[in-house]
Protein backbone atom coordinates (compact mmCIF):
# COMPACT_ATOMS: atom_id res chain seq x y z
CA UNK A 1 0.00 0.00 0.00
CA UNK A 2 1.66 3.27 -0.80
CA UNK A 3 2.57 5.70 1.85
CA UNK A 4 0.11 8.89 1.90
CA UNK A 5 1.71 12.27 1.40
CA UNK A 6 1.36 15.02 4.34
CA UNK A 7 -1.36 16.52 2.09
CA UNK A 8 -3.20 13.45 1.83
CA UNK A 9 -3.13 13.00 5.63
CA UNK A 10 -3.83 16.23 6.62
CA UNK A 11 -6.85 16.12 4.61
CA UNK A 12 -7.58 12.79 6.21
CA UNK A 13 -7.23 13.98 9.86
CA UNK A 14 -10.00 17.18 8.52
CA UNK A 15 -12.88 14.43 7.32
CA UNK A 16 -12.10 12.60 10.46
CA UNK A 17 -12.64 15.89 12.51
CA UNK A 18 -15.87 16.58 10.13
CA UNK A 19 -17.30 13.44 10.85
CA UNK A 20 -20.59 12.36 12.64
CA UNK A 21 -20.40 8.66 14.12
CA UNK A 22 -22.61 6.63 12.60
CA UNK A 23 -23.02 2.76 12.70
CA UNK A 24 -23.58 1.06 9.34
CA UNK A 25 -24.82 -2.82 8.31
CA UNK A 26 -22.61 -5.05 6.49
CA UNK A 27 -24.58 -7.88 4.08
CA UNK A 28 -23.26 -11.22 2.55
CA UNK A 29 -25.93 -12.20 -0.24
CA UNK A 30 -26.41 -14.23 -2.81
CA UNK A 31 -25.88 -17.86 -2.88
CA UNK A 32 -24.31 -20.28 -0.28
CA UNK A 33 -25.25 -22.65 2.42
CA UNK A 34 -24.17 -25.63 4.86
CA UNK A 35 -21.55 -28.26 3.98
CA UNK A 36 -20.14 -31.24 6.51
CA UNK A 37 -17.41 -33.32 5.92
CA UNK A 38 -16.87 -36.69 7.99
CA UNK A 39 -15.69 -40.12 8.51
CA UNK A 40 -17.73 -43.34 8.31
CA UNK A 41 -16.87 -46.60 9.05
CA UNK A 42 -15.82 -48.48 5.63
CA UNK A 43 -18.65 -50.98 6.57
CA UNK A 44 -21.35 -48.91 6.89
CA UNK A 45 -20.32 -47.47 3.59
CA UNK A 46 -20.50 -51.39 2.28
CA UNK A 47 -24.00 -51.82 3.92
CA UNK A 48 -25.66 -48.67 2.01
CA UNK A 49 -23.81 -49.80 -1.37
CA UNK A 50 -24.31 -53.22 -1.27
CA UNK A 51 -28.22 -52.49 -0.32
CA UNK A 52 -28.59 -50.24 -2.72
CA UNK A 53 -29.60 -47.69 -0.40
CA UNK A 54 -29.90 -44.31 -1.41
CA UNK A 55 -27.24 -41.99 1.24
CA UNK A 56 -28.70 -38.74 0.35
CA UNK A 57 -32.32 -40.12 1.09
CA UNK A 58 -31.35 -41.54 4.30
CA UNK A 59 -28.77 -38.77 5.60
CA UNK A 60 -31.43 -35.60 4.01
CA UNK A 61 -34.58 -36.91 5.47
CA UNK A 62 -36.09 -37.76 2.20
CA UNK A 63 -38.04 -40.51 3.69
CA UNK A 64 -39.61 -40.98 6.88
CA UNK A 65 -37.81 -43.79 7.55
CA UNK A 66 -38.69 -45.16 11.11
CA UNK A 67 -41.96 -43.89 11.20
CA UNK A 68 -42.66 -44.97 7.15
CA UNK A 69 -43.17 -49.03 6.68
CA UNK A 70 -41.56 -48.69 3.03
CA UNK A 71 -37.96 -46.84 4.12
CA UNK A 72 -35.48 -49.49 4.09
CA UNK A 73 -33.64 -51.15 7.11
CA UNK A 74 -30.58 -49.65 8.18
CA UNK A 75 -29.33 -51.52 11.24
CA UNK A 76 -28.21 -49.48 14.52
CA UNK A 77 -24.61 -50.30 13.97
CA UNK A 78 -24.53 -48.48 10.33
CA UNK A 79 -26.72 -45.61 11.46
CA UNK A 80 -23.78 -43.27 11.56
CA UNK A 81 -26.73 -40.61 11.96
CA UNK A 82 -29.68 -40.19 13.12
CA UNK A 83 -32.25 -40.62 9.41
CA UNK A 84 -32.31 -36.68 7.79
CA UNK A 85 -29.12 -35.38 10.37
CA UNK A 86 -27.17 -35.41 7.86
CA UNK A 87 -25.00 -32.22 9.46
CA UNK A 88 -24.17 -34.36 12.62
CA UNK A 89 -21.27 -36.42 9.99
CA UNK A 90 -18.94 -32.98 10.85
CA UNK A 91 -15.13 -34.61 12.40
CA UNK A 92 -13.87 -33.09 9.40
CA UNK A 93 -15.39 -29.59 9.25
CA UNK A 94 -19.00 -28.00 9.24
CA UNK A 95 -19.14 -24.56 7.51
CA UNK A 96 -22.05 -22.23 7.00
CA UNK A 97 -21.47 -19.05 4.88
CA UNK A 98 -21.73 -17.09 1.96
CA UNK A 99 -20.24 -18.55 -1.58
CA UNK A 100 -16.77 -16.52 -2.72
CA UNK A 101 -18.57 -15.91 -6.67
CA UNK A 102 -19.08 -13.17 -8.55
CA UNK A 103 -22.77 -13.88 -8.58
CA UNK A 104 -23.22 -12.87 -5.11
CA UNK A 105 -22.51 -9.39 -3.15
CA UNK A 106 -20.86 -7.38 0.07
CA UNK A 107 -23.15 -4.06 0.62
CA UNK A 108 -22.67 -1.73 2.74
CA UNK A 109 -25.53 0.52 4.12
CA UNK A 110 -26.45 3.40 6.16
CA UNK A 111 -28.92 3.87 9.18
CA UNK A 112 -31.39 4.11 6.78
CA UNK A 113 -30.80 0.92 4.70
CA UNK A 114 -29.55 3.21 1.75
CA UNK A 115 -26.95 2.09 0.27
CA UNK A 116 -22.77 3.56 0.56
CA UNK A 117 -21.36 0.85 -1.45
CA UNK A 118 -21.64 -2.53 -2.80
CA UNK A 119 -19.40 -5.00 -4.73
CA UNK A 120 -19.46 -8.15 -6.17
CA UNK A 121 -17.56 -10.79 -4.11
CA UNK A 122 -15.07 -11.19 -7.02
CA UNK A 123 -11.18 -11.19 -6.19
CA UNK A 124 -10.08 -8.91 -9.23
CA UNK A 125 -13.35 -6.02 -8.43
CA UNK A 126 -12.23 -6.10 -4.99
CA UNK A 127 -9.28 -5.43 -5.25
CA UNK A 128 -9.99 -2.67 -7.54
CA UNK A 129 -11.72 -1.04 -4.51
CA UNK A 130 -8.93 -1.93 -2.10
CA UNK A 131 -10.72 -4.69 -0.47
CA UNK A 132 -8.32 -7.44 0.81
CA UNK A 133 -8.99 -11.13 0.18
CA UNK A 134 -7.14 -13.52 2.13
CA UNK A 135 -7.48 -17.78 1.63
CA UNK A 136 -7.13 -19.28 5.22
CA UNK A 137 -7.93 -22.95 5.97
CA UNK A 138 -8.95 -26.02 3.33
CA UNK A 139 -10.75 -29.01 4.53
CA UNK A 140 -11.02 -31.86 1.95
CA UNK A 141 -12.37 -35.25 3.07
CA UNK A 142 -9.33 -36.98 1.55
CA UNK A 143 -7.20 -35.32 4.64
CA UNK A 144 -9.37 -37.87 7.38
CA UNK A 145 -6.59 -39.62 9.35
CA UNK A 146 -8.10 -43.37 9.04
CA UNK A 147 -8.84 -43.77 5.63
CA UNK A 148 -8.33 -47.54 5.22
CA UNK A 149 -11.37 -48.00 7.69
CA UNK A 150 -13.03 -45.09 6.75
CA UNK A 151 -14.62 -43.71 3.65
CA UNK A 152 -15.62 -39.78 3.48
CA UNK A 153 -19.51 -38.36 3.74
CA UNK A 154 -20.03 -34.78 1.94
CA UNK A 155 -23.09 -33.55 3.07
CA UNK A 156 -24.13 -30.09 1.15
CA UNK A 157 -27.27 -27.48 1.51
CA UNK A 158 -27.09 -24.64 -1.13
CA UNK A 159 -29.57 -21.85 -0.19
CA UNK A 160 -29.98 -18.29 -1.44
CA UNK A 161 -30.87 -14.69 0.78
CA UNK A 162 -29.15 -13.36 3.11
CA UNK A 163 -26.31 -15.25 4.79
CA UNK A 164 -24.29 -12.29 7.00
CA UNK A 165 -25.40 -9.42 8.34
CA UNK A 166 -23.43 -7.01 10.94
CA UNK A 167 -22.82 -3.33 12.46
CA UNK A 168 -19.90 -1.57 11.73
CA UNK A 169 -19.37 1.44 14.00
CA UNK A 170 -17.36 4.23 12.50
CA UNK A 171 -15.28 7.05 14.17
CA UNK A 172 -14.09 8.11 10.77
CA UNK A 173 -15.13 8.09 7.04
CA UNK A 174 -15.35 4.32 5.39
CA UNK A 175 -12.03 3.42 4.26
CA UNK A 176 -12.73 0.60 1.83
CA UNK A 177 -8.85 -0.45 2.52
CA UNK A 178 -9.28 -1.30 5.87
CA UNK A 179 -11.94 -4.15 4.53
CA UNK A 180 -10.47 -7.22 4.88
CA UNK A 181 -12.65 -10.58 3.57
CA UNK A 182 -11.60 -14.11 5.05
CA UNK A 183 -12.55 -17.22 2.90
CA UNK A 184 -11.58 -21.11 3.54
CA UNK A 185 -12.64 -23.67 0.91
CA UNK A 186 -14.55 -27.42 1.99
CA UNK A 187 -13.99 -29.74 -1.12
CA UNK A 188 -13.57 -26.66 -3.90
CA UNK A 189 -16.40 -24.94 -2.36
CA UNK A 190 -15.39 -21.44 -1.27
CA UNK A 191 -17.37 -19.67 1.89
CA UNK A 192 -16.62 -16.52 3.05
CA UNK A 193 -15.48 -17.07 7.39
CA UNK A 194 -15.34 -13.59 8.36
CA UNK A 195 -15.15 -9.93 7.59
CA UNK A 196 -13.08 -7.81 9.59
CA UNK A 197 -12.49 -3.95 9.50
CA UNK A 198 -9.10 -2.53 10.76
CA UNK A 199 -8.12 -6.18 12.06
CA UNK A 200 -11.31 -6.13 14.26
CA UNK A 201 -14.65 -8.50 13.02
CA UNK A 202 -17.27 -7.41 11.95
CA UNK A 203 -19.91 -8.85 14.50
CA UNK A 204 -22.57 -10.75 13.08
CA UNK A 205 -26.64 -9.82 13.75
CA UNK A 206 -29.45 -11.88 13.92
CA UNK A 207 -29.70 -11.12 9.70
CA UNK A 208 -28.81 -14.64 8.68
CA UNK A 209 -32.66 -15.27 6.49
CA UNK A 210 -32.09 -17.92 3.26
CA UNK A 211 -34.28 -20.66 1.69
CA UNK A 212 -33.20 -24.28 0.00
CA UNK A 213 -32.41 -24.85 -3.22
CA UNK A 214 -31.11 -27.71 -3.31
CA UNK A 215 -29.22 -30.67 -1.41
CA UNK A 216 -26.34 -33.65 -1.81
CA UNK A 217 -25.00 -36.27 0.07
CA UNK A 218 -22.40 -38.39 -1.08
CA UNK A 219 -19.69 -40.94 0.47
CA UNK A 220 -16.02 -40.89 -0.94
CA UNK A 221 -13.54 -42.97 -1.28
CA UNK A 222 -9.65 -42.51 -1.56
CA UNK A 223 -10.49 -39.52 -3.96
CA UNK A 224 -12.87 -41.07 -6.24
CA UNK A 225 -16.86 -39.77 -5.24
CA UNK A 226 -18.89 -42.80 -4.96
Amino acid sequence: MATKTKSEQHEELIQTLKFTPRTYRVSLTGYGGEIVLGSVPRETYEYFRDNEIDVEEYAGGGWGWDDDEDSPEVPEEHRFVEPGSYYDCDDIAHEVGCEFSEYNYITISDENGDEVWSCKLDYEELEKHGVEVEYTEEFMCSDRPDRENTVGFIGQSVEKGTFFDGDLGLTAPLDLAKLKIYVYEVEGWELIANVTYGDEDIEGTDGYDTRGKSMEMKFYDTGDED
